[in-house]
This record gives C-alpha cells, sequence and structure tokens, in this order.
C-alpha cells in the first residue's frame, strides 16, 4: 500500500488491538519512510483516510 504522505511503499502493518485502532477491515499502517501512521475506514460506503499519527 502506498503511503499518503510520501508515496512510500514500505508501510508495516501494526497490531494495536489493545489500543483500539486497528480491525480486520481497516488494520492500521505505517509508513517506514516517513512515520505516518493511518488505516483506510469505511464510512456509509465510502473510503476515508483516518490519519493516527502526523509526520513531524
Amino acid at each position: 500500500m502506498k503511503c499518503p504522505h510520501c508515496s512510500g511503499r514500505t508501510a508495516v502493518g501494526l497490531d494495536t488491538h489493545s489500543g483500539g485502532f486497528t480491525s480486520e477491515e481497516s488494520p492500521v499502517k505505517e509508513c517506514g519512510a516517513c512515520g505516518l501512521v493511518w488505516r483506510i475506514k469505511m464510512e456509509k460506503g465510502a473510503a476515508k483516510l483516518d490519519i493516527i499519527k502526523q509526520v513531524i
């Protein structure tokens, strides 16, 4: 998956079930290049980008 910030392709899936961020339908990803943390979630049938941690 391509990073929505830097377009890098070194995204890593994060297992953060205890934090309540991830689920099977919208897993949390972290970019290995810039550090952005995001997920794509479905809202009212449309895919929405959800930024969890901004790039500094």
